[in-house]
Order: C-alpha cells, then sequence, then structure tokens
C-alpha cells in the first residue's frame, strides 16, 4: 500500500510539472512555425530583432515567391521606396500588381496610384480609376478619397 502511495505522489509531481512547464495550447507560437511573412514584419520593424529592411526584404521575397499577396505587397513597398535593395518602380509595380490580383485593396490602389501618376508605366487615367474602384469596392478609404478627387471623364 505504501509503494502505492509513493507511486502516486510522483505520477502526481510529474503531471504538476508538465502543468507548470508548458504553454497553453492557444499561446502564440506553440505549435506553429513562424512564416517568412512574419519574419519579414518582425525585421522591417524590429519586433524582437534588431530592425533591418535587408533582412526584411530577403524573407518577404521568399514568401512573395510562394504567392503570399501579404508579402508581394511588402515587397513592392520596399522596391518603390528603396529600402532594403535598390529603389525600382517597374519591380514595384510588377509585385503590387500580384498583391492586387488576389485581392488586397491596398495593393489595387497603390496600382491605381502608379498608373495615376505614370510611375513606372505611362500615365493611365482610365487604368488608375479602374483599380482603385476596385479597392474601393473594399472599402479601402485612399481610394474612395483618389476616385472622389478625379474628374469624372479623366483619361490621358
Amino acid at each position: 500500500m505504501r509503494l502505492q502511495k509513493v507511486g502516486l505522489v510522483i505520477l502526481m509531481g510529474l503531471l504538476l510539472t508538465a502543468c507548470v512547464t508548458t504553454r497553453p495550447v492557444d499561446a502564440p507560437g506553440v505549435g506553429k512555425t513562424e512564416t517568412d511573412t512574419e519574419k519579414g514584419v518582425r525585421y522591417l520593424l524590429g519586433r524582437g530583432v534588431e530592425q533591418s529592411n535587408e533582412q526584411a526584404f530577403y524573407y518577404f521575397s521568399q514568401a512573395a515567391d510562394d504567392d503570399d499577396p501579404v508579402a508581394q505587397n511588402e515587397v513592392a513597398y520596399l522596391y518603390a521606396t528603396g529600402k532594403g535593395t535598390a529603389q525600382n518602380n517597374i519591380k514595384a509595380l510588377k509585385y503590387y500588381v500580384k498583391a492586387a490580383n488576389h485581392g488586397l485593396a491596398s495593393a489595387q490602389y497603390n496600382v491605381g496610384f502608379f498608373y495615376l501618376h505614370g510611375i513606372g508605366v505611362p500615365a493611365d487615367a482610365t487604368t488608375a480609376r479602374s483599380w482603385f474602384e476596385k479597392a474601393a469596392a473594399r472599402h479601402f478609404e485612399p481610394a474612395e478619397v483618389a476616385l472622389a478627387n478625379m474628374p469624372v471623364g479623366a483619361t490621358q
């Protein structure tokens, strides 16, 4: 009988130790590998790592190649601003279009902005309006403002 009690005490101790040292199932990061997009965000913003636009560009590029629209949008931003890579408006537009074709409203707006102002492409108000309308349909406020400020028959 005494041996059973000792065994029970040891078993309870192990069980309690396991409960204390493990994180809850719904804790962030548990059972989940950090994605390249998440790594890119951490490096872009310096969250838990030293801020590095170059590292952010590297991780976002990896995820963009895997067809992640958020990463494609971030790669476009980095190309447009020249952060972490050489500034290149043609490549920026290419990645904004990829993200926009996934339905990402901010990318749709940016494609419209590039066409409206002739950044990396010849200016084309009709194409710009089309992209702004797509973004506005998703209630993206900058696109709604851009549409309100465009003359009705604006073409270039």
